[in-house]
């Protein structure tokens, strides 16, 4: 997405194709790398059948990072139908709050620091 007259601009300046591509087109970028890092980490939030398969759907607590767990979104997807007394229901849309809450924070930390980077590269 680099203009082609900037990234000339370098080479005729005599910078090598290294140069070029860490002083001139990673800056220019960098928003944009950054800015879809953000929406990848927002979406990894939110994913819940993958995460489910992947990690064990235990809902136990384990000393090691390696044990079978469970992600807040699996738990609702799994447990939401199942839910016949309120005080569950209740517990599953507090923990569906939760979660909205944690999006919502990284999502606009996310503004923060690309409105930040934004800012102080010139872009």
């Amino acid at each position: 997405m680099v203009p082609e007259v900037i990234k000339e601009s370098a080479y005729g300046m005599g910078a090598t194709t290294w140069g070029v591509t860490r002083k001139v087109i990673i800056p220019y970028g960098l928003q944009g790398i950054m800015g879809a890092c953000f929406l990848g980490l927002a979406r990894a939030l939110g994913e819940t059948m993958a995460v489910t398969f992947v990690i064990g759907n235990d809902h136990t607590v384990s000393a090691s990072l390696f044990a079978a767990a469970n992600s807040i979104a699996s738990t609702l997807a799994n447990e939401f139908t199942e839910a016949s007394e309120p005080m569950y229901l209740r517990a599953l849309i507090e923990l569906g709050l939760v979660l909205l809450l944690i999006t919502l924070m990284v999502q606009i930390l996310a503004e923060l620091w690309l409105w930040k980077v934004g800012k102080k590269g010139g872009i």
